[in-house]
């Protein structure tokens, strides 16, 4: 989504807010089928990008989606409005959609969680159904590693450069999907504003800004806006956070303060991805090639050891989940707690502490850009070779994600992250920063910087990429086929 797309949505927020309460005043207005305040023509282009899909283009057909991840439902399900605000946009949204397109949506969510198992389960289970030929759903939202590379593979899915009404160049849709995990001239996945996930799942440090004024240490903030959040700031703050509270000597997690923690499966390639580590770039062609065993990928692993191995151990890295980390952040004993959006709205229950988000630092001030990783859970669209028709596909998604930003998305930015999370101007001004800067991580390769950094032994890199080469360019060799044929 463009910077200024979002600039608008923050700024429309007390507006938005309103409005619910409006809406119950309509109730002449009122879509019988729906149910719904929906008035679809008032809305078509008011927003900024290219909405070419013909009002009825669906009528009476339905549109049937499988959404494989149980924490992406709220983002598609609502069944009525109850006054929760953010079921209540995607009901609108849906109303909207069906107002517009004709077409009834159908949406079924699993019971499966993110975690490996199931993400594998269910994996299995849209191999099993394309297989077998099923025509049942129009299109899956699933996960981005888990095997679904692998199904890529084998041919089960469509470019969506065949969809019809699809644009991709629309502000409505995640073009770094395209950028950083689609090759050559096809996107075999995709998403865009009707998925919450996609920026609720971006990465971002949550700080203790009540910590900072007790050290006399200065919000990142402005070092955020003036380029100059690095590495080495980082290090110093960390630094400055730690601190042996009982006076025993030693640092432990139950009694003393550190300055960095998080879950290691999610922190150490959100800083990765910060110090702009990329395990696949693009050639002249838009192809992959591997981009790890370089000067730039060891600098980054230099300076990531020097965050996690700090004297005194200055940082926590929970290797079982167990959210050790949250607990110290929560009882004020943790200055940055590696965290997602999606943790954001829950920071306003600490009622003795002032919260704030950056995104996370750079390498040095010479990166251009700041680089916040989202999450491989946090769900895209596929769309099975099964499909039988590609034309009511294109027109109900591409009206899906573009409703959707004055929508779900307006409300999730407005109302609970502005209005009720953030306690100051300055963390509002940090989302278009890190909603702008984030990137998906290929799961293609094997490649991972959490097993470099956690082996804890010299030339840990150069043995790690011996190791694996020949098995990555076999890979590559296999990918780069896919995308030329």
């Amino acid at each position: 989504m463009k910077t200024s797309r979002i600039f608008a949505l923050i700024l429309a927020g007390i507006l938005l807010a309103s409005s619910f309460t409006s809406c119950s005043k309509k109730d002449d207005e009122k879509s019988e089928d729906s149910g719904a305040n929906v008035d679809a023509s008032a809305v078509v282009g008011e927003d900024e990008g290219n909405f070419a899909v013909p009002e009825g283009v669906a009528e009476g057909k339905e549109f049937n989606l499988y959404i494989a991840l149980a924490s992406c439902k709220q983002s598609y399900i609502a069944e009525e409005e109850t006054g929760a605000e953010i079921n209540d946009a995607v009901y609108q949204r849906n109303a909207l959609t069906e107002e517009w397109t004709g077409a009834k949506l159908n949406f079924v969510g699993s019971t499966r969680t993110t975690s490996g198992g199931d993400q594998g389960l269910e994996t299995n289970q849209l191999r099993t159904w394309m297989q077998a030929g099923d025509t049942t759903y129009d299109a899956y939202v699933h996960v981005q590693h888990t095997g679904m590379p692998t199904l890529i593979e084998e041919g089960m899915f469509v470019d969506w450069n065949e969809i019809p009404y699809i644009n991709i160049d629309n502000p409505w849709w995640y073009s770094n999907v395209e950028r950083d995990i689609s090759f050559g001239d096809k996107i075999f996945c995709m998403t865009g504003d009707y998925n919450l996930d996609s920026f609720s799942n971006t990465a971002c440090i949550i700080f203790n800004k009540s910590m900072c004024d007790e050290l006399g240490l200065e919000y990142p903030y402005q070092m955020v806006k003036d380029g100059t959040w690095t590495h080495d700031k980082f290090v110093d703050y960390i630094k400055a956070a730690t601190k042996d509270i009982n006076g025993d000597g030693k640092m432990t997690y139950a009694d003393d303060r550190y300055g960095f923690s998080g879950w290691m499966y999610e922190q150490i390639p959100a800083l990765f991805v910060g110090y702009g580590g990329e395990g696949i770039v693009k050639d002249d062609n838009n192809l992959p090639k591997m981009n790890i065993d370089n000067e730039l990928t060891y600098t980054i692993v230099d300076k990531m050891l020097e965050v996690f191995e700090l004297e005194g151990s200055s940082y926590i890295s929970v290797n079982d989940g167990s959210g050790l980390d949250n607990k110290m952040f929560n009882e004020g004993r943790l200055l940055f707690n590696d965290s997602f959006f999606v943790h954001v709205p829950g920071t306003r229950e600490l009622e003795d502490m002032d919260v704030g988000f950056v995104p996370y630092p750079k390498l040095d001030e010479d990166q251009e850009n700041y680089y916040s990783r989202t999450a491989n859970v946090s769900g895209l669209t596929y769309i099975p070779v099964t499909n039988t028709d590609l034309e009511k596909t294109g027109a109900v998604l591409e009206t899906l994600a573009y409703f959707s930003g004055d929508t779900i998305l307006s409300t999730y930015f407005d109302i609970i992250l502005t209005i009720k999370s953030t306690r100051d101007i300055e963390s509002e001004e940090m989302i278009p920063i890190i909603k702008d800067s984030s990137r998906f991580m290929d799961a293609i390769f094997s490649f991972s910087a959490t097993n470099i950094i956690t082996a804890k032994q010299g030339n840990t890199l150069s043995s790690y990429v011996a190791a694996n080469m020949d098995a990555w360019e076999t890979r590559l060799e296999s990918l780069i086929e896919l995308y030329t044929e």
